[in-house]
């Protein structure tokens, strides 16, 4: 979320239970100078410098956009089952109907 005020920015809030990779030096830059393009907000959205893109892959989870490759990070940095992936991403903790997926994605790991 951000919060503007007379073309400003006031505030930035990203949220989530794992730590967010964010482009701060371009975070810190937008409250001195707020970003004028559509895609540098867009980007500052993301907490992410415009033009940095990261893939996510398949969307698995489409209560919280959590995609395939986010999934597969989070298991391999050791997410071991729904739960744990649950609580690093927070895929399967809204509707549940992505944990299914989930759990076939975890029994077919390497």
């Amino acid at each position: 979320m951000l919060a503007w005020h007379d073309g400003a920015l006031m505030l930035g809030f990203w949220q989530g239970t794992g730590l967010p990779v964010l482009a701060h030096t371009f975070i810190e830059e937008a409250f001195r100078t707020a970003p004028v393009q559509l895609a540098e907000r867009h980007a500052l959205l993301n907490g992410q410098q415009p033009g940095e893109h990261v893939e996510t892959g398949r969307i698995i989870c489409s209560c919280f956009s959590v995609g395939e490759n986010a999934i597969r990070e989070a298991m391999a940095g050791g997410c071991d089952s729904a739960a744990a992936l649950g609580a690093k991403l927070r895929c399967g903790t809204n509707c549940g109907s992505c944990v299914p997926e989930l759990k076939a994605m975890l029994s077919v790991r390497v």
